[in-house]
């Protein structure tokens, strides 16, 4: 699952991407260190660690119904044009982030989720 669903923030100190998964998050001592400068990171927030547990649960969600997103499309329509885009594609481009203030700075945790291969279909 790991593999599937990481975040990643940017380090204050280094400024390199410090990787971690939500859902290694449970244990009261798991601290999420930064393997360029070793500053460690704690989420001690059960709010929000919460909150990340239920973003990568609907992640994995996500990418468990993608058998029958496969088919889908979601509908854009500007003036009087619509253009479908298939949830394939746009799960593959969208980029989410989530904006916090540590100590008195302000950093960004981006939630990639990596994409699987559909099935193709089968021509009738």
């Amino acid at each position: 699952m790991r593999d599937l669903v990481t975040f990643q923030l940017e380090c204050i100190e280094c400024k390199n991407s410090v990787d971690f998964s939500p859902l290694e998050l449970d244990a009261a001592s798991q601290l999420v260190s930064c393997k360029e400068c070793n500053k460690k990171y704690a989420f001690g927030d059960g709010t929000l660690k919460r909150q990340l547990k239920k973003f990568a649960a609907l992640c994995l969600q996500i990418q468990d119904s993608q058998e029958i997103l496969g088919d889908a499309s979601v509908a854009v329509t500007v003036g009087e044009k619509e253009v479908q885009v298939p949830y394939k594609l746009l799960l593959t481009r969208l980029k989410s982030v989530l904006n916090l203030k540590i100590g008195d700075k302000r950093t960004t945790v981006v939630f990639r989720v990596e994409p699987t291969t559909l099935p193709q279909k089968e021509k009738i």
